[in-house]
């Protein structure tokens, strides 16, 4: 469900690059405030510097290439999702696959703090489904 979900949201990304865009930046403008007036003195300026790279680098090609990456990874994933509902190894191999795939794509597509902020964010509750899927690999032929 995840994999389809995220394909449709993905896709939309990808129809809109130019509005995604804009609400990402308005939301991490709306973070790096409340960010900032929670820091401290040192903190300050990493801060200010992470979220002015983000910010600037929240493109319309940015969005479309984060969205391409993620649309690869979502078909991996429902792929790999599929082979392991019939009990395939291989489709757990492949989901781990998709999950380095969904990490230094962006990292070497998009670069920078929103190389490293999309990737984070792709992967999060991925990791958590491959240790749910790997405690179950036993039963896979």
């Amino acid at each position: 469900m995840s994999a389809v979900s995220g394909l449709w949201s993905q896709s939309e990304r990808l129809w809109n690059p130019g509005i995604t865009a804009d609400k990402t930046r308005e939301t991490f403008e709306i973070v790096r405030e409340n960010v900032e007036a929670q820091a401290n003195g040192a903190d300050t300026k990493v801060v200010q510097e992470m979220f002015a790279s983000v910010i600037e680098n929240t493109t319309v090609e940015t969005i479309t290439t984060s969205a391409i990456i993620m649309l690869v990874f979502e078909s991996i994933s429902l792929f790999a999702a599929y082979l392991m509902y019939n009990l395939e190894k291989r489709g757990f191999y492949l989901y781990l696959a998709g999950i380095a795939v969904a990490f230094l794509a962006p990292i070497v597509l998009i670069g920078g703090w929103l190389g490293f902020i999309t990737a984070a964010s792709s992967i999060f509750l991925s990791v958590f489904m491959a240790i749910f899927y790997a405690i179950n690999f036993k039963y896979l032929q």
